[in-house]
């Protein structure tokens, strides 16, 4: 469905200039949930944002069903694919009730908005109640649900998921994890899930890239439940996960 080849992307800083993306490979197929990691700082962000063409590349090419994405057709290619930010905050309009900006996206759709407003709801386990409220009045496991909600509105075919539940607690995270999971397999949604928690990115993902210094250095797809990697780097991030699991196991049966 989705596929970056060779796409490269620099920041001029001054005098030096910052290859953001070098050479980068990547591939999601239909109904795939795949992960995108690595510290911060490694172009995951950059990616999400040469991919919805909020930044243009340098070079190489981004494919979406084979098709190459361009300016002149990225208005079909953003009626298919959706960008979920880490800030639900920062993308909720704070002077807007939760009715009013569930409804922005929609304001072309022909039929009952409210209708399919109240429908959704219950898929991202929010009542009718929310509508009312404004940002401000909600948790930060509510808000990003809203900024979920909103994306999920338009039915779109790829959702792109950049750090959407780092700033959130371990259960809301899970709660929202879960849920991309259910509309993964209810909708046959395909997902391309960044973040650096790797543990988030374990259980939910099948198949996972590894970022470093802008480059995909590693890759690795689920095999009886576990990934293996073949980089070093890929291997210390993913050992250290492993090991902090072990230890809390061990501090449970203490």
């Amino acid at each position: 469905m989705l596929e970056l080849v060779n796409v490269s992307k620099s920041y001029r800083h001054r005098v030096e200039t910052k290859k953001a993306l070098d050479s980068v490979h990547l591939s999601v197929n239909t109904g795939e949930i795949v992960g995108l990691v690595g510290e911060s700082g490694s172009g995951k962000s950059t990616l999400a944002r040469v991919v919805m063409q909020l930044e243009s590349i340098e070079s190489g090419s981004i494919l979406f069903n084979g098709q190459t994405v361009t300016r002149k057709n990225r208005k079909s290619f953003y009626e298919a694919s959706q960008l979920i930010f880490q800030n639900a905050s920062a993308a909720l309009n704070p002077s807007w009730t939760v009715r009013e900006i569930l409804l922005e996206p929609l304001r072309t759709m022909k039929g009952d908005r409210e209708a399919h407003i109240r429908h959704m709801l219950t898929r991202v386990k929010l009542s009718e109640s929310h509508l009312q409220r404004y940002p401000s009045e909600l948790s930060g496991g509510e808000r990003q649900r809203v900024n979920l909600l909103r994306s999920l509105l338009v039915e779109p075919k790829l959702l792109i998921c950049d750090e959407i539940v780092s700033n959130l607690d371990r259960l809301i995270q899970k709660e929202i994890i879960d849920l991309l999971l259910e509309l993964n397999r209810e909708m046959r949604m395909t997902i391309l899930f960044i973040a650096h928690d790797l543990q988030a990115v374990m259980y939910m993902c099948n198949r996972v890239y590894v970022m470093k210094d802008g480059e995909i250095i590693d890759e690795s797809t689920k095999t009886n439940g576990e990934f293996h990697f073949s980089h070093s780097y890929s291997k210390q991030l993913f050992d250290s996960v492993l090991g902090s699991r072990i230890k809390a196991q061990i501090n449970e049966s203490l």
